[in-house]
């Protein structure tokens, strides 16, 4: 509470006397008589309890401290920005807080303030300040009345000498260059004075501390971006129900927890369900607008053209040619997209926060979605398509030399290098595809091998899907080409490989052996993951042969690989061949990946060898020591893919903890892999606490390898089901799993699985079907 109010004059007797003048001096000030100066401070006495002139100063003190107004909802995500502020006044008496319109810089100065009761505060704001009129603003936030004949700096120098103050100089960002000089001459005059400003740039002070305000997290549970998107939505009288969280999340994300789009967003619930929020945000940001308060805050186009207007033209020109980026970017990217030289106007747009750091860490920058959109508002169309096609043309150059040693690059610096380059090469591919762009074919073969070697994504995946269905694509690719992009696809779209694996076959030419490798070893793939998995084994026998005679141990190995899953599969689906001739196969094709440098490879076939061993019980502990072995590996790569590989492995042995699956399920959704999403939801089936329970989760995993186009898995879902159906004692549920394993798997199959008493059940329903 400020206290019972008082007078302007009272007020300005007030600042006199909190600033130590004595009455005679106030008098000066104030161009009024002593008597005159006696007789307010007697007033004041009386208004704000104060015994002596140092309650008085107290006093003062506490009303401008009371004056710190800050929002009551709740500070959400700022505790480590108020620690790291506290630690740049530890090193300086000038803190700067830097970032991005609307990312919270004024809240976090007054909170600051408001928590530090060693300084009295005093609040400048500088949104509508003239350079000639930031001197006048202090004076006036101190309560002083100054003579036009006295030298204004330095009475408001001395003034903020005569207590521990904390300046805090709001939005100073249309005034920095007259701002800085201010600041030197007021702390050349109060030493002790400690300044807090808040801008988009920094003032660029000698002994300047800036401290850069991000954006609040938005991913993770329980992330400070939902918090405030809550907050805001209950304050407005819409509490958000548990069944809304996942939308939350979403748009907190899509906003990149920049504070003011949230608020939009909040405004915006009022009148539009979350979901429909949700979705509306996924095409444009148009909804984010409301009717108060005026200014610059009103929406997120008056935000941020506060900083477009300070912009020269050279400047504009490069943030539009940087906002077409699908991604992110570095500085050599930034140049090839823009001009030579380019360099000192992407680090003045970093000045002005109008770029982020990217999350791949320092070195790589990119614009926040709700900047980027206002951004592409006002860039031709002319422009984007060049800058994606030297966007496509450059990361091709760079993963080229990249992929060039993939094969046998281990390295976490590797690892970290694929994580940035995966995302780059999927948006050109995908641009290159749309633009019937030549580099599509070398783009899909590159993503293919960044995606087999280092792990995926379900988007890159998906990518590589929209590239092996597109026919105008498929006329261009060699048959090396639809190999890599069989390579990647086979835990994905198991009908999509056969389809690739035919073409190279028709249009590989009979005398190229380097063709026909390729060719066979894509067909050999196809089949052993296939519903007719013997089939494999001639195109591996000639695959491996070819590889063999061109002393190409890589391709050899993976030949022995295929040749290994082709037998498991036939011991595990079709009850016949030697489990222990698929275990030999796998340990030849580590042999010969090893022999080729690629470690990755070898980590992968242990995990196949482990799974085999785990799924039929072949030898438990083999198993168990294996899988310990791949996660070990993965984790020294941080190669979350392969990790997940030999968890699940240990999940398959029961050595999983409590929610695991879930993780796993979540891990492997995320890869694109669906064959092993289906994996993990076979287990959970086998786990099921009820027959009913088991039977969900069977369909589940049944529509999962309909997705995959993985018949051989269709079938062993569709046969459990089965089992489940019966346990359930469903009669009509069982009927129908039967009739679905006959679609999958042919009649005979269906009769089979049936009991005595259910053959002529299921034939008559047949017969009537």
């Amino acid at each position: 509470m400020l206290g019972p109010p008082l007078t302007p004059r009272e007020r300005a007797v007030l600042a006199g006397v909190e600033r130590r003048l004595t009455n005679p001096e106030i008098a000066s000030e104030l161009f009024i008589s002593v008597r005159t100066v006696e007789s307010h401070i007697a007033s004041l006495r009386r208004k704000l309890d104060a015994d002596s002139r140092a309650d008085l100063v107290a006093a003062a003190r506490h009303r401008r401290e009371s004056s710190v107004r800050v929002p009551a909802n709740p500070l959400r995500g700022r505790g480590r920005d108020l620690a790291m502020a506290e630690a740049a006044f530890a090193r300086g008496d000038l803190v700067t807080f830097v970032g991005p319109g609307g990312v919270g810089k004024t809240r976090l100065a007054l909170e600051f303030a408001k928590a530090h009761d060693d300084r009295t505060p005093v609040i400048v704001e500088l949104e509508h300040a003239s350079a000639g009129d930031l001197v006048n603003r202090v004076s006036r936030s101190l309560g002083m009345e100054v003579s036009p004949h006295e030298d204004l700096v330095a009475s408001v120098g001395v003034a903020l000498a005569a207590q521990p103050y904390l300046l805090v100089l709001d939005n100073a960002d249309h005034v920095v260059p007259a701002t800085r000089r201010m600041v030197s001459a007021l702390r050349a005059l109060a030493p002790a004075l400690k300044v807090l400003a808040t801008s988009r740039t920094p003032l660029g002070g000698n002994d300047e501390q800036v401290q850069v305000v991000e954006p609040l997290v938005s991913a993770g549970v329980d992330a400070p971006a939902s918090a405030l998107l809550s907050d805001r939505l209950a304050s407005a009288g819409q509490p958000p129900t548990p069944d809304d969280d996942a939308h939350l999340d979403h748009i907190a994300a899509r906003l990149d927890g920049l504070p003011l789009a949230l608020e939009l967003a909040a405004a915006a619930a009022r009148h539009l369900s979350l979901a429909e929020l949700s979705s509306r945000l996924d095409h444009d940001f148009a909804t984010l607008d409301r009717a108060t308060p005026e200014g610059r805050h009103r929406s997120l186009e008056t935000a941020f053209e506060w900083t477009w207007d300070l912009l020269t033209d050279e400047e504009r020109e490069v943030l539009r040619r940087l906002a077409a980026l699908p991604r992110t970017f570095d500085m050599d990217l930034a140049v090839a997209v823009t001009h030579e030289g380019a360099q000192g106007v992407v680090l003045r747009l970093l000045d002005r926060s109008l770029l982020v750091t990217a999350p791949t860490g320092r070195g790589r920058w990119r614009l926040l979605a709700v900047m980027r959109e206002f951004v592409l508002a006002r860039t031709d169309d002319a422009v984007v398509r060049d800058v994606l096609r030297r966007h496509a043309e450059l990361i091709t150059t760079v993963s080229e030399g990249f992929i060039a040693t993939a094969r046998t690059d281990a390295s976490a610096e590797a690892m970290q290098l694929s994580v940035m380059l995966c995302p780059e090469v999927n948006a050109a591919l995908r641009w290159s595809l749309a633009e019937r762009d030549p580099l599509a074919v070398r783009l899909s073969a590159l993503l293919a091998i960044g995606v087999e070697q280092y792990g995926s994504d379900a988007d890159s995946v998906e990518a590589l899907a929209m590239g092996a269905r597109d026919e105008w694509m498929l006329e261009r690719a060699t048959p090396a080409q639809l190999l890599v992009l069989g390579n990647a696809l086979a835990f994905f779209d198991v009908e999509v490989v056969a389809a690739l694996a035919e073409r190279a076959l028709t249009v590989a030419d009979a005398s190229d052996p380097q063709q026909q490798r390729a060719a066979h070893q894509l067909a050999g793939m196809a089949a052993a993951y296939g519903p007719h998995p013997a089939e494999a084994l001639p195109h591996l026998d000639i695959a491996e042969r070819l590889a063999v005679e061109h002393d190409d141990a890589w391709d050899a190995a993976a030949a022995r690989q295929f040749r290994g899953v082709a037998l498991r599969s036939i011991a595990m689906q079709e009850g016949a061949g030697d489990l222990s001739a698929a275990v030999e196969a796998f340990e030849a094709a580590m042999l010969s990946y090893a022999r080729a440098g690629d470690e990755t490879h070898v980590n992968n076939v242990r995990f196949m060898m482990a799974l085999t061993a785990a799924e039929t019980g072949h030898d438990r502990d083999r198993a168990a020591r294996w899988a310990a072995e791949c996660v070990a590996y993965a984790e020294a790569m941080a190669n979350d893919h392969e990790r997940a590989h030999g968890r699940l492995v240990q999940a398959t042995l029961g050595l999983d903890g409590p929610g695991e699956l879930d993780d796993l399920i979540a891990s492997f959704r995320h890869f694109g892999d669906l064959r092993c999403v289906h994996r993990v939801q076979m287990l959970r089936a086998a786990r099921a606490a009820s027959p009913r329970r088991r039977v969900d989760l069977l369909r589940e995993a049944a529509a999962i390898a309909a997705t995959a186009g993985d018949r051989a898995r269709q079938i062993l879902a569709a046969q459990a089901l089965v089992a489940a159906q019966r346990d359930a004692g469903d009669r009509g549920g069982l009927l129908a799993a039967l009739d679905a394993l006959a679609d999958v798997a042919g009649r005979d199959a269906a009769l089979a699985a049936c009991r005595p008493d259910e053959i002529a059940l299921f034939l008559g329903e047949a017969a009537s079907a």
